[in-house]
C-alpha cells in the first residue's frame, strides 16, 4: 500500500518536479545546508564531529512526535522503532554543541543535485516532513547528509576521483577506530582507508544495534583522544557520533560510504549486492557470512553481540 501511495504521488507531481525550477520555494531557498564538498571542507578545516539525518531518522522522529507506538511502525529492516532512540535523535538534531555538526540532505533545499527518481523521493520527503522539521528548528547551518553518498543517483559530482581524494583526506595518516555492523566490513577488499595510519574495529549487531548502545559507547573507554572514530551503524550512528564527540574524540557518522565506493569501482548503474558485505538496501545483499581475511580479523578489538 505504501509503495502504491508513493507511485501515485510521483505520477501526480512528475510534471511539476521535472521542470528545472518548479520545486523551489522561499522557505526551501532559505535553508542553509552546505553542499557535499563544502561539508568535507568544513570537517577538514575544523576537525568537527558529524551526525547525519536522512529519511530513516526523520521517519522515526516524526512517528514519535505523532505519539506513535512501537507495535505499528517499522523504520528499516536493520532497526526497529525504538522510542528512546527516537527521543535521542530529536535531542541530537536540536543540539548546538561546539565541534559537532548536524547534517540533513542538501536535496531538501534543492533536489536538482539528484537524478530524477531520487529527486522525486526528496520532493516527497520535503512535502511530508517540512512542518515536522520546522518545529525542530531549521534556522541554522547544516552539513549535507549525503556527502558520503557520492556516486549513485547524483548529478552534481562530476569528478569522482577528485571527490574521493578529498574524502580520504579526512583520515589521512590518522589512527582510526571503525564502529560498524558485524558484516559491514568498511574498507575490506578495497583501498578506501589505505592512507590511514592504523585501523581498529568494534563490531556491533547488524540489526537493532541500539539495544546494545551502552555497551557500544563504553567501548570508547581508554581510547586515545586523538583517535578518529568512524561509525556505520544506521540510526544508532547518528546518536553515537554526538555522544563520542562529548567524550572528546572526533566522530563521524559515515554510513554507506564504503558501499558507494564499491558501486563506484564497478560502475554500478543501480544498487547491487557487494560480495562479503551487508548491503541493507539490496534484499539479496543482506549477507551474514564469515570471511577469512586475517588483516581484517586482526583489526577487531571488540565484538558486541
Amino acid at each position: 500500500m505504501e509503495k502504491l501511495k508513493v507511485w501515485i504521488w510521483r505520477l501526480l507531481n512528475y510534471n511539476k518536479i521535472h521542470k528545472p525550477y518548479a520545486a523551489s520555494s522561499e522557505e526551501r531557498e532559505s535553508l542553509v545546508i552546505m553542499k557535499s564538498i563544502d561539508t568535507i571542507d568544513h570537517i577538514l578545516e575544523n576537525n568537527i564531529s558529524i551526525s547525519r539525518f536522512g529519511d530513516g531518522e526523520f521517519q522515526m522522529m516524526h512517528h514519535y512526535l505523532n505519539n506513535g507506538d512501537e507495535k505499528t511502525f517499522n523504520v528499516d529492516s536493520f532497526q526497529q522503532y525504538n522510542q528512546k532512540l527516537a527521543m535521542r535523535l530529536i535531542d541530537v538534531f536540536k543540539s548546538d554543541t561546539a565541534n559537532h555538526l548536524v547534517c540533513i540532505p542538501y536535496a531538501l533545499k534543492d533536489s536538482r543535485v539528484s537524478r530524477l527518481g531520487t529527486r522525486l523521493f526528496w520532493e516527497r520527503e520535503w512535502n511530508f516532513r517540512k512542518q515536522f522539521l520546522q518545529k525542530l528548528n531549521l534556522n541554522r547551518v547544516f552539513g549535507d547528509t549525503n556527502f558520503t553518498r557520492f556516486y549513485l543517483d547524483r548529478l552534481d559530482i562530476l569528478n569522482y576521483p577528485e571527490y574521493i581524494s578529498k574524502l580520504k583526506e579526512i583520515w589521512d595518516n590518522r589512527n582510526i577506530l571503525i564502529i560498524e555492523g558485524e558484516y559491514s566490513r568498511l574498507g575490506v577488499n578495497n583501498d578506501l582507508f589505505s592512507n590511514a595510519n592504523s585501523i581498529q574495529r568494534v563490531l556491533c549487531p547488524a540489526i537493532n544495534a541500539f539495544e546494545k548502545y551502552d555497551e557500544i559507547l563504553s567501548s570508547m573507554k581508554n581510547q586515545s583522544k586523538d583517535k578518529l572514530v568512524l561509525i556505520a551503524l544506521g540510526h544508532t550512528a547518528t546518536v553515537l557520533a554526538y555522544d563520542i564527540c562529548l567524550l572528546g574524540n572526533q566522530a563521524l557518522d559515515i554510513g554507506h560510504i564504503d558501499v558507494e565506493y564499491e558501486w563506484y569501482k564497478i560502475k554500478a548503474k543501480s544498487k547491487v549486492r557487494i560480495p562479503n558485505k551487508y548491503v541493507n538496501e539490496v534484499k539479496e545483499g543482506r549477507m551474514t557470512e564469515d570471511i577469512e581475511d586475517q588483516l581484517y580479523k586482526s583489526q577487531i578489538i571488540k565484538v558486541i553481540n
